[in-house]
C-alpha cells in the first residue's frame, strides 16, 4: 500500500512538467465570502442567517495545438468548485473544442451564450452575492415560474458557437442551441433551471422545436465599450397561457473608461416570455473608482412590470455597495452590501436567496478572490 501510495505521488510530481510541455494549463479562482443575510422569511424558517460562501469558485483545464497555416485546436474544460464544503459544485461551466484561425473560431459544446457574456463586463459585482443577476435576465416570480429563475443568464448544452475575428474592436457572436430541452422543471424543485441533453433520438416533435439562438455584437476601443444581443428560447412555454410560446430577449449596454481609474456601465433589457405574461423592461447603472491597490463601487439595478399581467407591482430594485484592495496582483479582499426590494408581487431575489413578494432581501459580504494559473 505504501509502494503504490508512493508511486502515485512521483506520477503527480511528473505529469506537472508533461502537462506544461504540452501546452495545458491549469487555471481557477477560489472566491470565498463570508455573508450575513436576511429575506425577511416566515415562521417556522430563519429570516437570516451567518453563512460561508464559495461563490461561483471554479477550476480549469484549457489548452492549443498549433497545425499550420494559421489554424490551431482549442480546448478546454471547467468545473465548479464548492471550497465551503470541499466538494466539486453542481455547475458545470463552459467546456468544448474547437478551431481557430484568420476565419475566427468555431467551438462546440456546453458554453455561455453570447447574450450572457456580452454584457458581463458592465457587472461590477460579478460572481459576489450583489452579482446583476438579481435583476438582470431575471424574471422573478412571473408565467408559470415558482421563485427566482434567470433564463437571461444562461450557460447552455449542446451549443455550436461563431466568433467573427476582431476587427477594429469589433466582434460578433452567434450561437445556436440543438437542444435545452425543458426550461421548467418540478424537479428537484420547482423553478429550477435544468437542461438536459434531449437532441439525440428518440425525442418527440415538440422536443425537437425547443432549440435556441443567441448573438452578440460588440465594440471595444480605447474607452468605449458597447453591446447588444439578442436571444430565443424557442417553444421555452414559460408565458403562461394557451400553446407554448416562445421566450425572447433582447439588451444593449454600454461602458466609458474615463481614465485615472474611473469607470461606468449602463444596460437596458427587455424580456419577452410570450403567452399571458408578456414582456418586462430592466435596467442596469454601475461605477467604478480605482486608487491604486484601493477600489470603490456602486450599482443599482430596477425590473418593470409584466405588461401582460394586469397588475403594476411585479418589479423590483437593486442597490449595491462595496470597497476591495489588492492584495496581490492575483488576489483582492473585498466588502459589499446589497439589497433588492421587491413590489408588492414581486419576487427577486439575490445569489442562492429567495425573494419573496413585498419583501427585502439584503446580505452583506467580508470575502476574498483568488485568481490562479499555471501559466
Amino acid at each position: 500500500m505504501q509502494k503504490k501510495l508512493i508511486a502515485l505521488a512521483v506520477a503527480g510530481v511528473l505529469a506537472a512538467p508533461l502537462a506544461a510541455q504540452a501546452g495545458v494549463e491549469v487555471y481557477g479562482q477560489a472566491r470565498m465570502s463570508v455573508d450575513y443575510s436576511n429575506n425577511d422569511d416566515v415562521a417556522p424558517n430563519d429570516k437570516s442567517a451567518l453563512s460561508v460562501s464559495s461563490n461561483k469558485s471554479r477550476i480549469g483545464f484549457k489548452g492549443s495545438e498549433d497545425f499550420g497555416n494559421g489554424l490551431k485546436g482549442l480546448w478546454q474544460i471547467e468545473q465548479g468548485v464548492k471550497f465551503d464544503s470541499g466538494t466539486w459544485g453542481n455547475e458545470a461551466r463552459d467546456t468544448f473544442l474547437g478551431l481557430g484561425g484568420n476565419f475566427g473560431t468555431v467551438l462546440a459544446g456546453k458554453l455561455s451564450t453570447p447574450y450572457r457574456t456580452s454584457t458581463e463586463r458592465l457587472d461590477v459585482f460579478k460572481d459576489t452575492k450583489a452579482d446583476y443577476n438579481a435583476i438582470v435576465g431575471s424574471v422573478g416570480s412571473a408565467g408559470q415560474l415558482t421563485g427566482d429563475t434567470n433564463v437571461g443568464n444562461l450557460r447552455t448544452n449542446n451549443s455550436l458557437a461563431y466568433v467573427t475575428p476582431n476587427m477594429n474592436g469589433f466582434q460578433g457572436t452567434l450561437a445556436y442551441v440543438a437542444n435545452y430541452n425543458d426550461l421548467l422543471s418540478t424537479s428537484p424543485s420547482p423553478g429550477v433551471t435544468i437542461f438536459g441533453t434531449g437532441d439525440n433520438l428518440p425525442r418527440t416533435k415538440d422536443d425537437g422545436k425547443k432549440d435556441a439562438y443567441s448573438l452578440s455584437g460588440t465594440y471595444d476601443n480605447g474607452p468605449l465599450y458597447l453591446a447588444a444581443a439578442y436571444e430565443a428560447l424557442n417553444k421555452a412555454g414559460l408565458g403562461g397561457g394557451t400553446g407554448t410560446p416562445s421566450t425572447k430577449s433582447w439588451k444593449v449596454g454600454g461602458g466609458w473608461n474615463f481614465g485615472q481609474g474611473t469607470t461606468i456601465g449602463a444596460l437596458f433589457e427587455n424580456m419577452d416570455l410570450g403567452g399571458s405574461t408578456g414582456d418586462r423592461n430592466a435596467w442596469y447603472l454601475s461605477g467604478m473608482h480605482k486608487m491604486d491597490a484601493f477600489n470603490v463601487k456602486a450599482a443599482y439595478g430596477a425590473a418593470d412590470k409584466w405588461s401582460g399581467t394586469g397588475l403594476s407591482d411585479t418589479g423590483a430594485q437593486q442597490f449595491s455597495v462595496g470597497a476591495g484592495y489588492d492584495l496581490s496582483k492575483t488576489t483582492e479582499a473585498y466588502a459589499l452590501y446589497t439589497q433588492v426590494s421587491n413590489d408588492k408581487r414581486g419576487a427577486y431575489g439575490l445569489e442562492s436567496i429567495s425573494g419573496f413578494n413585498d419583501k427585502t432581501v439584503s446580505s452583506f459580504s467580508l470575502g476574498i478572490k483568488h485568481a490562479f494559473s499555471s501559466k
